[in-house]
C-alpha cells in the first residue's frame, strides 16, 4: 500500500508527540494528564462508559498512541471491553422493560413510537451486548487484534477538531429554545405547512427543517447530528457536511410536499438521512480503507431508520426520510471519486464555495425561522 493510500489513522504521525513532563498519561476531553504506571492501567480498565480513554503516552513509545497498542495495558481494557457489555446488556434490559410496559399502558398515539424506542434502545442493545459477550470469550488475542484497529480510527476520530457541526448544532438549538414553549404555534408560524408552501411561502421548505416537534425529538436528532456531523467533518469536509445537509434537508422537504400534502412537517431527519446515504456511499467507495465496522453500522442506521418508520409511520414523514436519504446517496456518488482512495475526501475550491454558501444559507434560513417565531 502507497503512502497516499494508508489511512490517515495508521500513519505514524496521526497523533501528536507525548508530553515529556511525566513518564504515563492520557488524553481526556482533549487534555494531557499525567499519572502513574499504576493509575494508567486502573483508568483505562475503568467501568465508567463516560471517560473512556482512547489515547496514551508511555516510555515505550515517542508519541501519543492507541491505549490498545501498548501491552501492559491489554488486561485492563479486555476487562474494560467486558464491562461495556455487561452495561450494554443491563441498560439495554431497562429500557426494554420500561418503554414496553409504557406501550403497553399507553392507549394513544404515542403507543407505536414507545414500542419503537423499546426495540431501539432496549431489544437492540441487548442482542448486539450478548453477541459481543459471545465474541469476546472466543480466541481474545484475535478480539485484540481486531479491537487496535477500530480503536487507533476512533482515537483519531475523536482527536479531530470539528467546526461545522457545532454551528448547525447551535442554531438548530437556538431555533428550538424559540419554539419550547408553544410547539404547536411554531410549526404553524415556520414549519413545512405544505398549504403555506402553494401559497407562495417557499422558504418553508428550509425552515421546517430547522423546527422540532417536542424535546425528545430535538433532543434525538441534536445527538445524530453531532455524532454524523463528526465523521462527515473528519472523513469529508466540513464542506461536504454543510452542503449534504441543506439538499438533503431542502430535498426531503419537497418529497413531504408532493408525498405527504396533508400534513405539517417539522425536523431536520430529511437533512441526517442524506448524511447517511452520503457515508454509506462513502463506506462502500472507501471499503478497503475504512475499518469493516463502518459499513455495518451505515446499514445498522438504515435499519433502524426504516424500522422507525415503518412502526411509527403515523408520527413520522417518512417522505422526508426518503427525499433526505436519496439526496444524500446521488450526491455521495457525485462528489466522491472512486478512482481515489484518499481519505478525507479532497475538497477543491467549488466544494469549499459551494459549502460556505450552504452553510450561510443554512444559518440564513434558521435567522428567518427566528424572526418568525418572535412575538409580532
Amino acid at each position: 500500500m502507497t503512502a497516499d493510500l494508508i489511512p490517515p489513522w495508521e500513519k505514524e504521525d496521526a497523533f501528536p508527540e507525548k508530553p515529556t513532563d511525566k513518564e504515563y498519561g492520557y488524553i481526556h476531553r482533549g487534555k494531557s494528564v499525567g499519572c502513574s504506571r499504576e493509575e494508567l492501567i486502573k483508568k483505562c480498565g475503568s467501568r465508567d462508559d463516560f471517560s473512556v480513554i482512547h489515547l496514551v503516552w508511555c516510555p515505550e513509545w515517542p508519541r501519543v498512541t492507541p491505549a490498545a497498542k501498548v501491552a501492559f495495558l491489554s488486561d485492563a481494557l479486555y476487562q474494560r471491553r467486558g464491562n461495556q457489555l455487561s452495561t450494554t446488556i443491563q441498560v439495554g434490559w431497562f429500557c426494554l422493560l420500561i418503554w414496553g410496559a409504557l406501550s403497553l399502558l399507553d392507549g394513544g398515539r404515542t403507543r407505536v413510537w414507545m414500542l419503537f424506542v423499546a426495540i431501539s434502545t432496549g431489544l437492540i442493545p441487548l442482542l448486539m451486548g450478548y453477541h459481543g459477550r459471545r465474541k469476546l470469550k472466543g480466541n481474545r488475542a484475535y478480539i485484540m487484534e481486531e479491537q487496535l484497529a477500530v480503536e487507533r480510527y476512533h482515537a483519531w476520530v475523536l482527536s479531530r477538531r470539528i467546526v461545522f457541526t457545532w454551528v448547525l448544532l447551535g442554531a438548530i438549538a437556538t431555533v428550538f429554545a424559540l419554539q419550547f414553549f408553544d410547539f404547536t404555534k411554531s410549526a404553524s408560524a415556520a414549519g413545512l405547512d405544505k398549504a403555506a408552501v402553494w401559497r407562495g411561502e417557499w422558504w418553508r421548505l428550509l425552515t421546517g427543517p430547522l423546527l422540532h416537534g417536542n424535546p425528545m425529538h430535538f433532543i434525538f436528532n441534536a445527538s445524530v447530528l453531532v455524532g454524523l456531523g463528526r465523521l462527515m467533518e473528519v472523513l469529508a469536509s466540513r464542506y461536504h457536511l454543510a452542503l449534504v445537509f441543506l439538499i438533503s434537508a431542502m430535498t426531503g422537504s419537497i418529497f413531504s410536499l408532493f408525498l405527504l400534502p396533508n400534513v405539517t412537517s417539522v425536523g431536520a431527519s430529511g437533512g441526517l438521512l442524506g448524511l447517511i446515504g452520503f457515508l454509506a456511499v462513502l463506506g462502500v467507495k472507501r471499503k478497503q480503507t475504512l475499518p469493516p465496522g463502518f459499513a455495518r453500522s451505515m446499514a445498522l442506521n438504515v435499519a433502524i431508520i426504516a424500522a422507525m418508520g415503518i412502526f411509527a409511520y403515523a408520527l413520522i414523514d417518512n417522505a422526508a426520510h426518503l427525499g433526505g436519504f436519496l439526496a444524500g446517496i446521488v450526491l455521495g456518488l457525485c462528489l466522491i471519486d472512486s478512482n481515489d482512495r484518499c481519505l478525507p475526501l479532497m475538497s477543491s475550491r467549488k466544494i469549499q464555495f459551494a459549502g460556505t454558501l450552504a452553510l450561510a444559507l443554512t444559518l440564513g434560513f434558521a435567522g428567518f425561522a427566528m424572526f418568525r417565531l418572535l412575538p409580532h
